[in-house]
């Protein structure tokens, strides 16, 4: 008798020990391929260090996977079979993806409420062939940036709400000193003019837009703003995103059309020693209406995960509202979920405020596989269309030749 209870006493460590070792066989492990930068991954790192408390049995490994690689490695990782459970996809990415059947669809696990939270341009670049695929993490759309001490000074309280009140400022803020709006040959920011006049580039149904009568008049209308002389003086492009970066922060030009990642740059600037003096309006309408494009970043889902709802719990909890409004807070993004805007301190933030006036007038690209490389082909011939090298008709004719053969 006393043997046996000396041998059960030697055993009891052995016991606790299986215990413990089954315990932490049992919690399931995701693995999260994350393309941020070194700031934005710390912030991520505390989020996921609160949902592993929230979930005992849930441990998240992050991975920062460079932006410009990850694609590719994505699918080389799907196709070896160590695909990460999560993946923190550029919107372009998202489509592709799912064209290749690589991407968990997620019909069934996105509820109602939370689609009409999400902006709907920013919800679309995760919608492919009826298919939900992944949820909107973070979004951008060019505003009109504009600096307010500049239009107050030439009489105006507000920014131009039309395109034809552009044209009207522009020429009262035009003088030896400065001038009024700086004209961008990047097809990125020329997407709202073009919207604007009724032009557009690929429809639902496949119609190639990008060379009908709108879009040249919106490209026409660039031209009329150069030829009125109310636009940046030295026109070459040359390292145009510096210049007019460099203008707008020294006081140059009035106005420019540029996205929340040019912010921070911006308030470093010493015509925004005082961020009162920033102002962001949506991009002015045309006769046509009001766009402009919009950017950002999807949270989805490997198809080959072994842990599907797991990895849904950790990507919801990632994107709910209050983790919204935190990163926005520490990193300056723009939330895709409208409720975000509500808390308290983003209320206040004349900035976020401003690009969520634009999001509710923005729309996204053509959600197809060939997206990314549509723009390639448009920021290839503007400029010269713009400096006049060859006819707005001919150029946009010429694209759309290249985004027929690009898509069919």
């Amino acid at each position: 008798m006393l043997r046996r209870i000396l041998l059960l006493i030697l055993l009891i460590p052995l016991f606790l020990v299986g215990c413990s070792s089954s315990n932490e066989s049992s919690k399931v492990t995701l693995e999260f391929w994350t393309t941020t930068a070194e700031a934005e991954t710390t912030a991520l790192l505390d989020i996921v260090e609160k949902f592993e408390k929230q979930h005992p049995s849930i441990k998240v490994d992050v991975k920062e996977v460079e932006f410009g690689k990850a694609q590719n490695q994505f699918k080389t990782a799907t196709l070896s079979n160590q695909a990460p459970d999560i993946l923190r996809s550029d919107i372009a990415w998202t489509t592709e993806f799912a064209d290749l059947d690589i991407l968990l669809p997620l019909d069934d696990k996105v509820s109602e409420k939370d689609k009409e939270d999400y902006f709907d341009s920013a919800f679309k670049y995760n919608m492919y062939e009826d298919h939900i695929y992944g949820i909107p993490m973070v979004t951008d759309s060019p505003a009109l940036i504009y600096n307010k001490r500049m239009l107050a000074e030439a009489g105006f309280n507000e920014a131009p709400k039309t395109m034809d009140e552009l044209l009207m400022m522009s020429k009262a803020l035009t003088n030896e000193n400065q001038y009024g709006v700086f004209i961008s040959p990047d097809s990125y920011y020329a997407l709202p003019y073009v919207w604007a006049f009724g032009g557009g580039m690929i429809s639902d149904d496949m119609e190639i837009l990008i060379n009908n009568e709108g879009s040249r008049n919106g490209i026409n209308f660039m031209q009329k703003l150069m030829n009125e002389k109310v636009v940046q003086p030295e026109l070459q492009f040359d390292n145009w995103n510096q210049a007019m970066m460099d203008d707008f922060k020294t006081g140059k030009v009035a106005m420019i059309i540029n996205g929340p990642w040019a912010t921070t740059d911006i308030l470093g600037g010493a015509e925004f020693k005082n961020a009162e003096n920033l102002g962001i309006a949506p991009v002015p309408a045309g006769p046509a209406g009001q766009d402009s494009p919009v950017g950002g970043h999807n949270l989805v889902i490997s198809k080959y995960s072994q842990a599907p709802d797991e990895a849904y719990q950790f990507i919801e909890f990632l994107n709910n509202r209050e983790n919204q409004a935190h990163l926005a807070k520490e990193l300056g993004i723009l939330p895709t979920r409208q409720s975000a805007y509500e808390d308290a301190e983003l209320l206040e933030n004349q900035i976020f405020q401003g690009f969520k006036s634009q999001l509710e007038v923005a729309t996204s690209l053509p959600v197809i596989p060939e997206g990314p490389l549509l723009l390639n082909d448009f920021s290839a011939y503007l400029p010269k269309i713009l400096l006049k090298e060859i006819s707005t008709e001919e150029g946009l004719n010429r694209i759309g030749d290249s985004w027929e053969y690009l898509i069919n």
